[in-house]
């Protein structure tokens, strides 16, 4: 069953706990990471993103349409076409990277579908959209840094 029909079964109250839940999951995920990396900056990426998905698990079980108005950036795919590393002890910072911004696409595909099927209600549409435009900007955080590190000439 895809997500969108999922999501056609489920009530309002189901679809902000499959929310909450999913932040939840990127918040162990990151603390895992976190606890196992050896290196001192792994560790402080790895935070870094613990902090911002508690920051998406707050404003959902307390509904904040607020929190989420600026425009999303534009998504820059440098990661989309890289494989997804395993998450592992002593993960490189461009593994971290990497493995960060393909969650926060998968993320952000499953609140824009989420979106999408609140059309027809303009304030669940709008914080959907809103959340989905929250996880692009990490994503796009994530590449930017994943350039200027990684992908600089010279």
């Amino acid at each position: 069953m895809s997500l969108k029909d999922q999501i056609s079964s489920m009530d309002m109250d189901d679809i902000v706990e499959m929310c909450i839940n999913q932040e939840q999951q990127a918040i162990d995920l990151y603390t895992l990471a976190r606890d196992q990396a050896k290196d001192e900056s792994a560790r402080q990426k790895f935070q870094e993103l613990v902090d911002m998905e508690t920051v998406h698990k707050v404003s959902l079980k307390n509904f904040e349409i607020e929190n989420y108005i600026e425009l999303p950036p534009a998504d820059l795919k440098v990661t989309n076409y890289l494989m997804e590393p395993v998450l592992q002890d002593n993960m490189t910072t461009q593994e971290i990277i990497i493995l960060a911004a393909k969650r926060e696409d998968k993320t952000a595909r499953m609140y824009q579908d989420l979106a999408d099927h609140f059309h027809f209600d303009k304030k669940l549409n709008t914080f959907f959209q809103m959340m989905a435009d929250e996880e692009l900007r990490h994503k796009h955080d994530l590449e930017t840094e994943y350039e200027n590190e990684f992908l600089q000439e010279g």
